[in-house]
Parts: C-alpha cells; sequence; structure tokens
C-alpha cells in the first residue's frame, strides 16, 4: 500500500484551515484564552505593584514558594509558575474555548452544526472539562517518564538527554492523536466523556497517518519555545533574566497558532471521515 496518499489528506487538512485564518470569528475562542494567559503573566509578574498584591501576591506564592516573591527568582521560576496555571487554563477555559473552536471551524468547512448558543456551550462543558482533565493527567504521567532515567546519566550524556525528551515527545503526540476527536464527538455529536474517547480512537485508527500528522506539526512548531523556556538557566546566563518573561510571552503566541492550526486540522478530517463513512 502506498501511504503517501495520506499526508496529502494532512496537507489538504492543513490548507482547508489556512483559509479559514481569515475569518476574525473563528479566532476569538482563542484569543480568549491567549488574553487569560497574558492577564495572569502580567499579575504574576507585577504583582508587587499596591493593586495586584491582594490577588498577585498569594498566587506567586502558592505557584512558586515564598522564593518566588524575590527577585530574580520569581523571574527564573517563571516557567514553571506559568506551566502550572496554564494547566488551569487548558482544564477549565481552553477545553470549553476548543469546542466552541470545533463548532466554528465545522462550520466554516461547510458542515451544519446547529446553533451555536449559550445552552449548547454549558451542557458540552463538562464533558469537555472532564475529557481535558484525563488528558492532563495523563500527560502529566508522561512527563515524568525521564524520571525513569538516572539523573546523573541525563546531566553528562547529552544524547541520552535528547533520546529521553524525543521519546516523550513521541508518546505525547501518539496519545493526543488517540484522543483528538473527542471534542469532536462531544459538541458536534454530543457524546460524552467515555464515549467520546472510545469512538476518538476508532477514527483515529481508521485514519492514523493524517491523524498523527496533524497532530505532530503543532508539536513541532511548539517545541523550540517550550525547549528554551525550560533551559531559562542557560538562556538568563547570557542574557538579562527579563529575557525570560519574553520567552513566556513567545510561548503563548505559538501556543495560539499551533492549537489553531490543530483543532482546525482536526475538525476538518474529522468531517471528511464523518461525511465519507471511511
Amino acid at each position: 500500500m502506498n501511504r503517501f496518499p495520506w499526508f496529502g489528506v494532512a496537507i489538504w487538512a492543513w490548507r482547508g484551515v489556512v483559509v479559514t485564518a481569515g475569518r476574525a470569528g473563528i479566532w476569538l475562542p482563542f484569543l480568549a484564552v491567549s488574553l487569560v494567559q497574558f492577564a495572569l503573566l502580567r499579575l504574576i509578574t507585577g504583582f508587587h505593584h499596591a493593586a495586584l498584591i491582594p490577588v498577585g501576591l498569594p498566587l506567586v506564592r502558592f505557584l512558586g514558594g515564598n522564593g518566588a516573591t524575590h527577585y530574580p527568582a520569581l523571574l527564573y521560576l517563571l516557567p514553571t509558575m506559568f506551566f502550572r496555571v496554564n494547566l488551569i487554563i487548558s482544564v477549565l477555559l481552553a477545553s470549553v474555548a476548543g469546542g466552541v473552536a470545533t463548532l466554528l471551524f465545522a462550520r466554516a468547512f461547510g458542515h451544519d452544526p446547529g446553533p451555536l448558543g449559550r445552552d449548547r456551550i454549558l451542557r458540552s462543558a463538562p464533558p469537555l472539562i472532564g475529557v481535558t482533565l484525563l488528558i492532563v493527567g495523563v500527560l502529566l504521567g508522561i512527563t515524568l517518564l525521564g524520571s525513569l532515567v538516572p539523573r546523573d546519566l541525563v546531566l553528562e550524556n547529552g544524547t541520552v538527554r535528547w533520546a529521553m525528551r524525543l521519546t516523550v515527545m513521541a508518546i505525547f503526540v501518539l496519545f493526543q492523536s488517540l484522543m483528538a476527536y473527542t471534542t469532536a464527538w462531544i459538541v458536534l455529536m454530543g457524546h460524552g466523556i467515555w464515549a467520546s474517547i472510545r469512538d476518538s480512537v476508532r477514527v483515529t485508527w481508521r485514519t492514523f497517518l493524517p491523524t498523527l500528522v496533524a497532530v505532530g506539526l503543532p508539536a513541532v512548531l511548539l517545541f523550540p519555545s517550550s525547549y528554551a523556556t525550560s533551559r531559562v538557566d542557560l538562556v538568563a546566563n547570557r542574557l538579562k533574566p527579563e529575557v525570560i518573561t519574553s520567552l513566556v510571552v513567545v510561548q503563548i503566541v505559538c501556543q495560539l497558532l499551533a492549537t489553531f492550526l490543530l483543532m482546525g486540522a482536526v475538525t476538518r478530517l474529522f468531517l471528511w471521515r464523518l461525511e465519507e463513512k471511511r
């Protein structure tokens, strides 16, 4: 069997996403998430201002401990604190925003998803949050795989470090591919948590290579910014610690673009599979 046409399917899906990028309304769910991320980033980095102290100081202590309230420890700990708060955003906000985005993409691709009202969003919110919570839990478990490798070996051998990073990333992409269609099943077909997971795995199995490529490209696009924020010790030693804030800003922008590409491509692949009954 010639597998190259399957990569053409993924390219076809991305092409459709690029075409929809000119519609301002389709960006709203993604921009809403980014605005919350920027607001929390500002709250963390500017917690010492009088107007922000009542909320910012407890938040910084909760995310980074008492040491994070001092300069430059705040900046060195900023990527870790933002990662933690971003997990909360992913579960409570990004999950629901992804559902809205899926409905908007479906409409842009010529599918009639029905009315996009508050009641529908509220009805879909619990399963969306539940599925995202499960996915985040598993992804956190995947990141802990690195702890199975002896620390001395990781610190002394660059090949081992990169092999570990690439292995974790490959497992991450594979798992995310299996869960890629859960949002579409929930908001477009009215599935619950377990039914959406079951049918997402089924669709991925039947559309494996296009899904893997569609999920893998955004992960690759996010890798440079994620890697840079994970090695702030090297960056800050060569530049001023303040550059760490800029790295987190770049990460937010990259996450916005990668998520837009991912949600759009997955929605188009889902509709293609649904309409063709492939």
